[in-house]
């Protein structure tokens, strides 16, 4: 039986939490820095901060901190350290995660370091928990240090700063790269979708012919790093869901560059990319030029051709292949 946690003090803590039925058992104080699943939350009703570690966020101890687990093993295992540390003693660390997540693996790691109390088949995962001890298991710590936000990418004789769970965080995205060596010098004011840890924008930025360029990134985390590693005046950052792109057409572009994703959890998702094209067709100027760069077998061709004027595949790889699209056709 999974345990019941004292919701009458501060509050049930959630990291990683998204929006379902559960988020109306109790008062839940939720962490998601996933733009989408952040609002989504919210709107729901929970209270949902994209960092609850920031000072305008409670403060704990909590009786109870549950972790939804992602699909990355060093996010996970962080994770489950941050719910230990912010857990009263005698309240509980609760983890849901499905197999695709590694949660069988998790729950051997943590058998080797404490007592895992219970766990529970749940939707092709598991939920596990633990009772917060006195005591903090050794591990703990450098699982936080693993994943936590770091100068660990160098590129060029420069070192970048990134965090566990965010897109390519261990070395520079092949396709960004062949991105960045493909399309010319940009000018104007350039808008950057999906710009992670702002590898992409750096690179644009050598460019003295840009004026400006906007950061979009529905990653809380990975735009933070963004900030770090991208301290050129010239730079601004919006934490914002390209998807729903009205914040992005709402401004005015001469260039649009993109690396967008391609994958919700497991699965293609080839919406994601569909709409990144959509954002950007509504935010050029007329003589606006796109740049994207995707994997080989999306077909996006289609999508930027009735967008677009001009469309032409610069470059191909066995892996990627950059796409430009010119002139975007008159909104209707």
């Amino acid at each position: 039986m999974i345990p019941a946690p004292d919701a009458s003090g501060p509050g049930v803590a959630a990291l990683r939490a998204r929006p379902s039925p559960a988020l109306d058992a109790f008062p839940w104080l939720c962490e998601q820095g996933a733009k989408p699943l952040h609002d989504a939350a919210v709107a729901q009703g929970a209270q949902v901060w994209p960092d609850l570690a920031a000072p305008s966020a409670p403060q704990g101890p909590f009786p109870a901190v549950a972790v939804a687990m992602t699909r990355n093993r060093a996010e996970n295992r962080a994770n489950v350290a941050r719910a230990w540390a912010m857990t009263a003693p005698g309240g509980w660390v609760l983890v849901a995660g499905a197999k695709t997540d590694g949660v069988e693996s998790l729950q051997k790691d943590l058998r080797k370091i404490l007592e895992v109390e219970g766990v529970l088949p749940r939707n092709h995962g598991r939920v596990l928990w633990m009772q917060r001890t006195e005591t903090t298991p050794p591990a703990f710590d450098i699982w936080r240090a693993d994943a936590a936000r770091a100068a660990r990418v160098d590129e060029d004789g420069r070192a970048w700063q990134t965090e566990a769970g965010q897109f390519s965080w261990t070395e520079v995205d092949p396709g960004s790269r062949l991105l960045a060596e493909t399309m010319p010098p940009l000018k104007g004011r350039i808008a950057d979708l999906g710009a992670g840890w702002g590898w992409l924008a750096a690179q644009a930025l050598a460019s003295a012919d840009v004026t400006q360029i906007d950061l979009y990134e529905a990653e809380a985390a990975a735009l933070a790093c963004a900030r770090a590693n991208v301290p050129d005046p010239r730079a601004r950052f919006f934490w914002a869901d390209v998807a729903a792109h009205g914040a992005v057409a709402a401004k005015t572009y001469d260039r649009v560059i993109a690396n967008p994703p391609f994958h919700e959890g497991r699965n293609v998702a080839m919406g994601l990319g569909q709409s990144f094209v959509a954002a950007a067709a509504a935010a050029l100027r007329p003589s606006g030029v796109f740049y994207m760069v995707a994997n080989l077998q999306l077909p996006y061709e289609r999508e930027i051709e009735a967008l677009f004027t001009e469309t032409e595949v610069l470059t191909r790889t066995p892996r990627f292949k950059v796409i430009r699209g010119s002139r975007p056709r008159k909104k209707r």
